[in-house]
């Protein structure tokens, strides 16, 4: 029988811990910056009590101790430790109780509701964080969002627990990297999202170099071990899962916010590439290239921001943060958009100076069937609100300034928001309509908000071809941006946009 062992949380025990079962030294993990990372995210989880799981075998170590460590001098352990973290008070006795005993204080349910999720220590020197999935932070009223989170549910000695969360790892710069890292916790996500099978580290990692084995500086010409993927490295490691690579520039915060949101709602994680820059004084030194996996967003800024020349509101850019999984900081890590001098996004990094990560693309792992992208569905609907707008501010003054919210959605999210967020609000005809009109499986949602509620939505099938009209169906929440366009159809002359065009016909016809 494996001796587990109960202790209290607080981060003296945990760095010990993470100490004691890796080849790590005391000082070597209080200077990681997961340890102060995991330090502040346990505090605002309110962890209490820490379970040490020993000799516990993990899939994806396993495939990397396979392809790499059994086969070195220094004899590294198989076995990894899993440490499962609550947010209750309960001793070693206790938890001898709920094993044994039927009748214990505290039940296997308690254990499950009380579940922060689990970190994985490896036994090696440096890398040490393996496999880890935690609760997120708590929504904040909904400022938070986490839309590609998943189930993961583990077996504690016979006690089911599951936890909502999104894998995470630290680079091991043996098998992996950054890059690698990041790929790995997007795959936890679109593994299950579009059914492929999820590779290890090491897989990534062999998939991605055997191919294009680029020897470019600072990249190794070898698949093991690995120092970085290149863009296109990372692109054949995409499409070895039945996933198309798509990557868009993030020249700006503006482009940076807009599509993350449109594709996170679709709970489809997308990588973000970035420079990471260490400003001391009047100095700046590149520290090299970095990727992370977008997880979430916060939609912190009370009104959105203006864009282009006729003021255009989008939703996504009230995005103040975004939460990544930083490999060499730890899971849902908060990056904090700063507009100063020149645009950059604060980090956890930590150097003599300020780090400062300054994006360079984003690429994201679509399946093949989502062929509309984002900035067609966007420009179409800037020009919307351009023709909207004069209309708008003569027949309805008082009305504020329509706010787009544009993501991607499949059809089954977007039939069960109407069925339990918007019946009641909308008609019934148009519930009706909305849960039985045949629909393409993915879509682009455009939804016009006035005042922060809903008052049309726009479905634009994301399977089919760009010159062609893309509108499938159409929404009414409210009457006034209806009645708007309904007189405007009348008139309205060529706009050399197939998809505005759409949405006229559409109300010329209805």
């Amino acid at each position: 029988m494996s001796e587990y062992s109960v202790i209290p949380y607080n981060i003296q025990n945990l760095v010990e811990c993470l100490s004691q079962k890796s080849l790590a030294t005391n000082e070597q993990v209080k200077g990681k910056l997961h340890t102060r990372y995991f330090e502040d995210y346990f505090l605002a989880l309110n962890a209490k009590t820490v379970v040490i799981e020993p000799n516990y075998v993990d899939h994806d170590f396993l495939e990397d101790y396979a392809a790499y460590y059994v086969s070195c001098f220094e004899k590294y352990c198989r076995y990894t430790t899993r440490l499962h973290f609550f947010d209750i008070d309960f001793t070693d006795a206790d938890f001898t109780q709920i094993l044994i005993s039927p009748s214990a204080a505290i039940q296997p349910s308690d254990l499950n509701n009380a579940y922060l999720g689990f970190v994985i220590v490896k036994c090696l020197p440096i890398t040490i964080i393996g496999r880890t999935c935690l609760k997120t932070y708590p929504d904040d009223n909904g400022r938070r969002s986490f839309p590609i989170l998943r189930e993961y549910s583990t077996n504690l000695f016979g006690i089911e627990l599951k936890v909502q969360s999104l894998a995470f790892q630290e680079q091991d710069t043996v098998v992996a990297a950054c890059a690698t890292s990041a790929l790995w916790s997007c795959f936890q996500g679109t593994g299950k999202l579009f059914q492929h099978s999820i590779p290890s580290p090491v897989e990534i990692t062999k998939v991605a170099t055997d191919h294009v084995p680029e020897n470019l500086p600072g990249n190794s010409a070898r698949a093991l071990p690995n120092s970085g993927l290149t863009a296109t490295q990372m692109a054949l490691a995409v499409r070895d899962v039945g996933l198309e690579p798509y990557i868009i520039g993030t020249p700006d915060q503006y482009s940076l916010n807009s599509a993350l949101y449109a594709y996170l709602r679709c709970h489809i994680p997308l990588i973000l590439t970035i420079h990471l820059v260490n400003v001391n004084g009047g100095n700046e030194q590149l520290m090299g290239g970095h990727g992370v996996a977008i997880t979430g967003f916060s939609l912190g800024n009370n009104t959105p921001v203006p864009f282009g020349p006729s003021g255009f509101l989008l939703r996504a850019s009230r995005i103040d943060k975004i939460y990544a999984h930083d490999d060499q900081v730890g899971p849902f890590a908060k990056m904090e958009h700063i507009v100063a001098t020149r645009y950059y996004l604060k980090t956890s990094w930590q150097a003599s100076g300020i780090v400062e990560a300054r994006p360079w693309f984003l690429l994201l792992p679509l399946y093949h069937k989502i062929r509309i992208p984002f900035d067609l569905i966007h420009g179409a609907a800037i020009m919307l609100d351009a023709i909207i707008e004069p209309a708008r501010a003569i027949v309805m003054p008082t009305m504020s300034r329509v706010e787009w919210d544009i993501h991607l959605t499949t059809v089954n999210d977007f039939k069960s928001d109407i069925l339990k967020n918007m019946k009641g609000m909308i008609p019934e005809s148009e519930v009706a309509s909305a849960l039985t009109v045949d629909l393409p499986r993915f879509m682009w949602r455009v939804t016009a908000l006035i005042d922060n509620s809903p008052n049309l939505d726009l479905l634009f099938d994301a399977t089919g071809i760009a010159q062609h009209k893309l509108l499938v169906h159409v929404v009414e929440s409210g009457q006034e941006l209806s009645s708007i366009l309904r007189a405007l159809s009348k008139n309205i002359v060529n706009t050399k946009n197939a998809q505005v065009e759409a949405v006229f016909d559409w109300f010329k016809q209805n």
